[in-house]
């Protein structure tokens, strides 16, 4: 937020150290650095954490009206937390989007499940059921996108601190995906979940019946007959993302840099 120089940054809330049950599993370090941010190793930021409340956080901002939209690009612990402890923000949220599970393609952490999913089965199996509109983006289509040097390129002309972290962390990306997956670029799964909401045409769009594994295929996404709950994303301008990705990204920096 402050590499960005945003204004009027949002509280911030700390969230669930745990799943709803068992404990938490820690796989994405590799993913995403020691610090969870391509170890770009940021000097500690001055804001500071708003509550540590996070959960009464978001029942506060639905309750209140500040809030009807969600954009979910973790484990779903806290807004299941949230729901269960004040059933009430059901009413409030008029899109909830998802990024998480994979539907007709491989997991990335298991054959059969996603990260986010994998990591808190009950909680994502539980949103899913708790007649909130959904749009799911999964890696069905996250793993289409692919970011490459030749796209963030034109960022190495700006010399600022919001420019190398940019360039930095996707370029941590882009090298660990060649590494460990085989890919030519990074795939940017939760930019892809902001896209959506930001630009609802670039999906197109299924209705599905899902629910999510919680025992032996931990986290996988069960496709099922009965009532229709999440529209799912199953095909994505990836061009239009990537511009609208592009131009977003670096007109921030830009603007910074003109200050």
């Amino acid at each position: 937020m402050e590499l960005s120089k945003a204004k009027n940054i949002p509280p911030v809330g700390e969230g669930s150290g745990q799943p709803l049950k068992g404990t938490c599993v820690d796989l994405a370090r590799g993913v995403h650095g020691n610090d969870g941010l391509g170890n770009r190793n940021l000097p500690q930021p001055k804001l500071k954490v708003y509550t540590d409340d996070g959960i009464g956080l978001i029942i506060s901002k639905l309750n209140s009206g500040q809030v009807d939209t969600i954009i979910a690009t973790g484990p779903l612990t806290n807004l299941a937390r949230a729901i269960s402890r004040n059933p009430e923000v059901l009413r409030y949220i008029k899109t909830l989007y998802i990024m998480g599970g994979a539907v007709f393609v491989e997991g990335n952490v298991t054959p059969h499940a996603e990260f986010n999913f994998y990591s808190d089965p009950d909680a994502a199996d539980y949103v899913l059921n708790s007649n909130i509109p959904i749009v799911l983006i999964s890696l069905d289509v996250t793993h289409k996108v692919n970011v490459t040097e030749r796209h963030i390129e034109p960022l190495k002309k700006y010399k600022n601190r919001l420019a190398e972290f940019v360039v930095g962390v996707v370029e941590y990306s882009i090298e660990y995906h060649r590494a460990y997956r085989g890919a030519v670029g990074a795939h940017l799964h939760d930019p892809l979940a902001v896209a959506i909401a930001v630009e609802p045409k670039l999906g197109s769009y299924e209705w599905l019946s899902l629910g999510v594994d919680c025992t032996n295929r931990r986290g996988m996404v069960q496709v099922m007959s009965g009532t229709k709950n999440v529209r799912f994303v199953k095909e994505f301008d990836v061009e239009g993302f990537l511009k609208l990705f592009l131009d977003r990204i670096g007109g921030a920096i830009e603007a910074i840099q003109n200050l």
